[in-house]
């Protein structure tokens, strides 16, 4: 009888996929990804930091090369592969990973990713906060036990800036300190 090869893994972020086949999609409390939350449009894309030319950390042929060596190697290509198609040496090739340009570029083009990736994060949130408020008021308003609801209203009230401005800071249950009387003498912990 040959011998079955396991099924691979699930990698990050890949959908929960049922028995039977069916594919649950992530992102979703009752399944399916929401179609209103926002996407990037990457043809419609701004940096957040607009430049000049005279702004630019290299004359502009050191930073065409700088550019070209950094898209190639985010996109996975060896250095002689690279060296290859820009038609330079492996040696000029370091020589552009080494210059100060490509140090700057490389933070900026980080910079500018983890923003896009913030705004996204803003957005998404500020998709569900509309069903996410109607959550906490239907279980203000009609939650079967009264802590949830109580809970709920005090959310509302504090949200809207009606509530205790101290209920809204979490407090510590459990400190743990730490008491050193002095060299000579022993440490004593003890718990709050």
């Amino acid at each position: 009888m040959p011998k079955l090869l396991p099924k691979p893994l699930a990698k990050a972020g890949d959908p929960y996929v049922k028995l039977d086949g069916t594919v649950v999609p992530p992102d979703r409390l009752h399944g399916g990804v929401d179609k209103t939350l926002p996407k990037m449009d990457v043809k419609e894309y701004k940096p957040k930091r607009k430049r000049t030319v005279k702004d630019l950390p290299a004359p502009v042929p050191t930073l065409n090369g700088i550019a070209c060596v950094f898209m190639y190697t985010t996109l996975g290509l060896g250095d002689r592969e690279i060296a290859d198609l820009l038609k330079i040496t492996v040696k000029q090739l370091n020589g552009l990973r080494e210059h100060q340009a490509y140090a700057e570029c490389f933070d900026a083009v980080t910079t500018e990713f983890i923003n896009i990736n913030s705004d996204m994060i803003n957005a998404r949130i500020a998709a569900y906060s509309h069903e996410a408020l109607s959550e906490i008021a239907s279980i203000a308003l009609n939650g079967k036990e009264e802590r949830n609801r109580l809970n709920g209203s005090k959310y509302l009230m504090n949200a809207g800036g009606y509530g205790d401005k101290t209920a809204a800071i979490p407090t510590a249950k459990n400190d743990l300190r730490i008491v050193i009387i002095g060299k000579d003498q022993d440490v004593r912990i003890e718990g709050v």
